[in-house]
This record gives structure tokens, sequence and C-alpha cells, in this order.
């Protein structure tokens, strides 16, 4: 008994200890949280001190060519057009030319009269300032300053020189710098506060304006970019520290502590837990080897087996077969007899296999429907084929599952080490490459692997390799299709789609090069070729007067990629293309799968102007749940079921019902395989956006599709 309270006490000991770091987890994390929060505001206020310090020297430098253009005395050019700089929202207090750097116009000058005549070589505080803009060139921002006639303030100053390259003088603007924190509202943050500091050449910082305490609150800093200096901005929170008080958290320690108490109350029934549990690992153990319907060992297990059986081979010089065997219409069983019947018919099929095995045969399940024998010592092929036989005959006997009689068949596959592949998963991959071969000719077929059969394959990797050349040789070239907007009959956008005119087999279908490229990610740089094509060709639509948006479509494999939207949208930036000019189609299996990461994506581009539609809507795993949380803008209602509309009632009260839905959460709709008269009239009725399909016009070429869209919108506008 005693035992048992001492390993209680250290049990409870161990959970209170995990209740507190759970709950300092939960303090780190919030303090993690309000950090990134003031990153957020520290950044926000740095970029506001920048835009106002610019926003002040622009005016400087608008002003240098006008004190060299009139240079007189009273220079009431130049006094008018400081007096729309003072009454505007900037922080200038005035402006003071120094030609030679002797101070001789000061604009205004009331209250500043003392600095006339000033020469800036014998003040001694501000020359050091002024030789540095001098020998930058080029504006330099300085501050506070003690001023010459009192206060202190922000100086802008920018050398001027004459044609010949010689220094004419110095213009010194000079900012009001309270007004200039205030306008931003640096003290006036609910919940943050600010200190801004001068880094020195020798690294020392010296105060410009907040507190200075923030800096002994391990604030966040970062620094602002001046002309001249290097400023450095910190922040941190009103409440003085990052972390909150243990004490807030009483209820996690309430929750903490009660689930101790309550472990420590069931601690009696730990006894029998540990057996239930010493079962359960035994169980676990037995399932990661084993398929626990039919008892047979599993793929895994049968591959290290299998290793096992070709080292032994390897070092005695044995051969042997790997047979796979596939049960056909185990589906259709499944769906018309019920999943238990399916179930005892892969029993028996397991207890029939083993009964016809020798005691150093080895037999798995490796699938669904799949089940793999290995034969050992087989030195003929045809006693490897005659043994297969016989496993599609005993199969072929009557099975009574459930007082179901079901004759069952199948198709196998036999691999033959080491005439065909010495390692395990490329023997295992031969055999299943022979079932295949066997269940494409037929039920109760036998097929030895043969090389040709990784003809399709390699077949794969050859289109691969020549996409690739493709694109180094421009044997793509993108097409666009028109889609017509339903009310006013005009083409209002397109959409662009790659094709491939191959050097030796001619046009290749994008059925056929487009799978690849998604398994091979060949698509990321197809899609990347298709849109820097796009953006060439809008340049070209706009310069003919067709101003007109460009769908393209985008694989979710390319949405992997967290830097996607920044690069595409520079991808347009780049050719001057309006990202509302751009509408990006993507498929339903990139909502379905929930990846924060893709969500950011498309609301990167939403939020950039771009159009985002959901491509072949209604055919992959819709949900109309997705609909209202994504930013997406249309809806592309598949080719499939424009079929036979609207002659067929179903089919038309189902594209019916889907522009409804998309009406109601306020989607546009384009409808795809358009290709009668009857249909287009239908869409009309039923208010649908756009069309798009070969009643208007098939993919064509750039030059045919412009002129084909200037007759065409000149024709229904007549």
């Amino acid at each position: 008994m005693l035992r048992d309270f001492i390993i209680l006490f250290f049990i409870a000991a161990a959970l209170i200890s995990v209740v507190y770091a759970i709950v300092n987890y939960e303090r780190l994390q919030e303090s993690e949280t309000a950090k990134r929060r003031a990153l957020d505001q520290v950044a926000s206020m740095r970029a506001s001190i920048e835009q106002s310090v610019q926003a002040n020297i622009l005016v400087l430098k608008a002003l240098k060519p006008e004190i060299l253009w009139q240079d007189t005395p009273d220079r009431e050019r130049l006094k008018r057009v400081i007096d729309e700089f003072l009454n505007s929202d900037l922080s200038i207090l005035h402006l003071a030319v120094a030609p030679d750097l002797k101070v001789s116009f000061v604009y205004p000058l009331a209250g500043n009269e003392p600095l006339i005549g000033v020469d800036y070589t014998s003040v001694e505080a501000q020359y050091p300032d002024i030789q540095q803009a001098i020998d930058r060139r080029e504006i330099v921002f300085n501050g506070p300053v003690d001023l010459v006639q009192g206060g202190t303030a922000f100086i802008a100053r920018v050398p001027i020189y004459n044609r010949n390259d010689s220094l004419w003088g110095i213009a010194s603007l000079v900012i009001d710098d309270q007004q200039l924190f205030e306008r931003i509202e640096f003290f006036q943050h609910p919940e943050y506060r600010f200190v801004l500091h001068r880094e020195t050449n020798s690294g020392q910082l010296q105060h410009i304006v907040g507190p200075t305490d923030v800096l002994q609150q391990q604030p966040m800093i970062t620094h602002v970019l001046v002309p001249g200096e290097r400023w450095q901005l910190a922040i941190a929170p009103r409440s003085g520290q990052w972390l909150a008080q243990q004490k807030s958290y009483w209820p996690h320690w309430l929750i903490g502590l009660t689930a101790v108490a309550l472990f420590s109350a069931a601690f009696a029934s730990l006894i029998i837990t540990q057996r239930r549990l010493r079962a359960a690992v035994d169980t676990i153990s037995y399932q990661a080897r084993f398929d626990p319907l039919t008892n047979l060992i599993n793929r895994n297990y049968f591959q290290q087996r299998l290793e096992q059986r070709i080292a032994s081979a390897r070092e005695h010089s044995q051969r042997f077969a790997l047979v796979m065997l596939d049960l056909d219409h185990l589906r259709d069983i499944n769906d018309a007899l019920g999943q238990d019947v399916g179930d005892g018919l892969l029993q028996h099929v397991a207890l029939q296999l083993q009964s016809s095995l020798r005691s150093n045969d080895l037999i798995a399940r490796v699938g669904g429907d799949e089940f793999i024998v290995l034969l050992a010592d087989i030195d003929n092929p045809a006693i490897a084929e005659q043994r297969a036989k016989v496993f599609i005959s005993d199969l072929l006997d009557t099975a009574d599952i459930e007082q179901n009689h079901i004759n069952i068949t199948t198709s196998v596959g036999i691999a033959l080490y080491p005439t065909d592949a010495s390692s395990a998963q490329q023997l295992t991959k031969c055999a299943e490459l022979a079932m295949y071969a066997a269940k494409s000719t037929g039920s109760l077929s036998v097929s030895f692997y043969d090389p040709a059969l990784r003809q399709n394959t390699e077949q794969h990797i050859a289109l691969h390799h020549d996409m690739i050349n493709a694109l180094e040789s421009s044997a793509f070239h993108v097409e666009y299709q028109p889609v017509i907007e339903s009310t006013s009959g005009l083409i209002k956008h397109c959409e662009a789609l790659i094709r491939w005119q191959h050097p030796e087999h001619g046009a290749i279908s994008p059925a056929q090069f487009i799978p690849i490229a998604e398994k091979t990610g060949a698509i990321v740089w197809l899609g990347e070729y298709v849109l820097k094509q796009v953006v060439q060709d809008w340049q070209l639509m706009r310069d003919q007067g067709l101003d007109i948006t460009i769908a393209i479509n985008r694989s979710p494999r390319e949405f992997n990629d967290k830097d996607v939207a920044s690069r595409w949208l520079a991808t347009l930036a780049e050719g001057n293309m309006p990202p509302d000019r751009l509408m990006i189609e993507i498929t339903e299996s990139l909502l379905m799968r929930d990846q924060e990461q893709q969500q950011e994506s498309l609301k990167h581009l939403r939020s950039a102007g771009i159009h985002l539609a959901i491509d072949d809507f209604g055919t992959g795993y819709s949900s109309l749940n997705y609909l209202r949380f994504y930013p997406i803008d249309s809806i592309k209602i598949d080719r499939s079921f424009m079929q036979d509309i609207p002659a067929n009632q179903k089919q038309a009260a189902l594209v019916e019902a889907l522009i409804r839905v998309a009406h109601t959460l306020d989607l546009n709709v384009i409808a795809e395989g358009v290709e009668t008269r009857a249909q287009v009239e239908f869409l009309r009725s039923q208010h649908c956006h756009s069309q798009q399909g070969f009643y208007y016009s098939r993919s064509l070429q750039l030059d045919t599709f412009i002129d084909y869209c200037k007759h065409f919108n000149q024709r229904v506008s007549r």
C-alpha cells in the first residue's frame, strides 16, 4: 500500500510539473503573439516615420531647381512655392538658402531674423552635418538640432552645385520634429510605447523622442532609414512586460489540478489498465505485421521477408517465383452483397491459397483484392505457371459465404528471381506489372513479366524529357478561346490553352501530356511559360484595341510554393499587365486540401485584384462550404454537364441548380462546352453570366484570335 502511495505521490508531482509547463507554454505563446503584433505595429510606425521624413525631403528636392533658377534677393516665386508647402499637411518651419555656406535667404523670415548672415562654417554644432551633405553630394537628414535662432528641429540639407559642378551653396529645410511625431500619432498608441534613437558612427545611441525606459523592457527593435542617418525604433507594451502574471491563468491551474486529482483517484484501476495495455501492445505489434482480416502477413512485412529470401537465394544460388493474384469483381461483390460477404470471401480465398502452399512458400495480402505468393525453389518457369493455374482452379470452386454461392475468378502475374529482378522492390514491381497485363487480357489469365511491360512507363519518361526540351526549343505555344458575356453578347475575356507541336509526333493532346507533367512536376515549368506568354500576348491585344481578361489554369502542385503568389504578381508587374486582367482557374481539389499556405496564396492573389475561378465545377468533391469561405469570383460549369442540354431535362435541372447556387453566393457562372444555339438560349434564360465553347469558336492562335474578337464584337455592337 505504501509503495502505491509513493508511486502516486511522484506521479502527482510529475503531473503538476506538466500543468506548470503547459501554463507556462500558454504564457509564452501569448507573449509570442503579443510580440508578433508588436512587430506589425513597429513596422507600421517605422513606415509612417520614413514616409513622413520622405514627404518633407521631397519638398527640398522640389525646391532645389527653383533656388538655382531664380537667384534674386527677393525670390518672390520661391516664396510662393514655399507657401504652398507650408499650407500642406507637412511639418515644415522654414527654408534657409546659404550661397557659399552663408545664409542670405530665409522664408518665412518672422522669428528667424538671427539666421540671416550666419556663416555655417562658424556654427560648430551644425557644420559637420553640412560637410557630410557636401561630401555625399545628396540630401542629409539630421536632428533634432539646436537652431541658431533658438529651439530644436530636424534639418534636411541638400548641396547645390553650379553647372560647372562647383559648389554654389546649401539649402536647408527646417522641420518641426514635435509636429512630425504628433501627426503620425507616435505617442497615442493605446497598447504600446515607442522610443526613437539615432545610431552614431561609434555604435552609441542618441535619444531622439519617446520614453527612454522602453529599452529596459525587452523591446522589439527595428531600424528606420533616413538619408544620411540610421535610426533605431523600439517598442514595448505599456504594461511594462510581455508575459502575463501567473495569477491571470487561474482557470488553467484549476483545470490542471482537477485533472491531477481525478487521475490520482483513478490510480487504483491502473493495474487492470496495465494488463489491458499489454494486450493492446501485442495486438498492435501483430497488426503492424499481419492483415487483421485474413491473418496473412501484410505488404510491409512481406517485403522484409522477401529481402531475407533474396539474400538467402543469392548466397545459395537458388531461384524462386513471385506470383501476384488479383481477385476479379470484388468491388462488385461488396456493392451487391455487402462488405461482410466481401470480407468473408477474402478469408475464404486466404484459406484456399494457404492449403495449396508448401511449408517453405510464403503468402501475403498486399492490397484490398491482391495476394502475393513466393514459390520457393522454382527452377522451371513452367512449374510456376502450373502452380498459378492450380491457384486459379482452386479459387473457381464455389464458395458458400453467408448463404451466397460465389465463384471467384482471378488474374495472375509471375516474376522470376533472379531472371526478372534481383531486389525485393523491383521483383514485386515486375510481378505487379505482369498481373496488370494478365488482367488486361481477361479473367483466368496468367502472364509472365516481360520487359515490354515497362514500355508505357518508359514512354511516360520519354515524353517528360521531350516536354523539357520543348520548353527550351519553344515547341509549345498558347492559343486563346473566347468567352462570351451572355447579356451583351460581347467577348469580354478568354481562356489561354497550351498546345504542343511535337517535331516527330505532331500535335500532342494536353490530355496526354498534362497528367504526366502533373506527376513529374513539369507542370510548374509549363505554368510559368503560359503565364509569361499570356502577359506578353495581353500587351499585343491591348495595342490592337482589345482590352480583355485572360484566364489561365494553375495546378494544385504549383501552390505548394509559399512564394508563388508573389512571384506571379511580380511577373505581371514586369509585363505591365494589371492584375484585374488575369483570371486564375483552379480545381476543386485545391480547396479541399485545407492547407493554410495555399489559402494564404489565394487570398494574396485575390487581394491584388486577380480573379479566381473554380474550373470543371461539379466534377470533383464539391463543397458549398468552401465557396463561402474562399475568395472565389466565378465557377466554370464543366462541359460534361452541357451534354444533351436542354433536351435532357434532368441534366438541364442540374445546370439550373448550379447556376442558382452561384447566384445565391454572388458568384459569376461560366458555362463550358456550349455547342448549339439551344444551349446558348437556355443559358441566357438561366442568367448564366458567360459562355464558352465550339458554338462560338475553338481555341485560336494569337493573330487569328485578335481578328476574330474585333469582327465578333463589331458585329454584335451593330
